[in-house]
């Protein structure tokens, strides 16, 4: 009975903040929410800059890796609202039951945001909300196009590349625009764990990872089985060979 009083106590006390800080968000973003976006296209310009990087706009990113990484990340990339509201409650639940923020279920925009916004900040449960305000702000004043392209070059591979254009070089030596879609979707799916996918360190599981991702890509109904198999034996060359 102690133990049941002292959750339900716990549960109180974190419903009753996290509903404090939802309001003082809520009020945050009706009066900055034409900020936000401003403040993440500076962000992921000086992030491109202090990297030595190339920017690359929407239609410098190859349709291929494009379709691969919603397909893997946020197939519902361009019909929500920068959250996606099921797994952001979900996420936040687990992280109320452990007093702190463990679970993902971020969109490609929330991570966008975990990128630039918050990536100076520790995460907590008021990271998490805050991450989905923003999210939403970035919605309401940013195209998805915009969007994507800018979390294409702020996303971390790995091996130091921040960015596809860098990741590019880093592990092929060429520009994303010369790699062929084998490469690309190996390159798509090194940002969900960089370090244990880092083809220099272990092929086994960055090819793993490269197959989970055009499986994801045939679920999703971008390409067919033949299409998926032509992908998976495409040759991985450059620097990694």
């Amino acid at each position: 009975m102690k133990r049941f009083i002292k959750n339900l106590f716990k549960f109180l006390i974190y419903t009753s903040v996290f509903l404090c800080i939802g309001w003082f968000g809520v009020k945050y973003y009706f009066t900055h929410v034409n900020r936000i976006a401003d403040q993440v296209r500076s962000d992921v310009l000086t992030h491109v800059q202090t990297h030595h990087s190339q920017f690359l706009t929407y239609n410098d990113i190859p349709e291929i890796y494009r379709d691969a990484i919603i397909s893997t990340e946020d197939r519902s990339f361009f019909t929500n609202r920068g959250i996606d509201l099921r797994g952001t409650l979900r996420a936040v639940s687990v992280d109320i039951g452990s007093g702190q923020a463990r679970q993902g279920g971020s969109t490609i925009t929330q991570q966008l945001i975990h990128n630039t916004l918050l990536s100076n900040m520790s995460k907590s449960l008021t990271w998490k909300l805050l991450e989905s305000i923003y999210a939403i702000g970035v919605y309401d004043s940013m195209s998805k196009q915009e969007t994507f392209a800018f979390y294409t070059n702020v996303i971390y591979f790995g091996h130091g590349a921040n960015g596809l254009y860098q990741a590019a070089e880093t592990y092929f030596g060429k520009p994303p625009s010369e790699l062929n879609a084998g490469e690309l979707t190996m390159l798509a799916g090194l940002p969900n764990a960089p370090s244990n996918y880092d083809p220099y360190h272990n092929m086994k599981l960055a090819r793993e990872r490269q197959h989970i991702v055009v499986q994801s890509m045939v679920d999703n109904g971008e390409i067919s089985e033949s299409q998926a198999k032509k992908i998976i034996s495409e040759p991985i060359a450059g620097k990694i060979e």
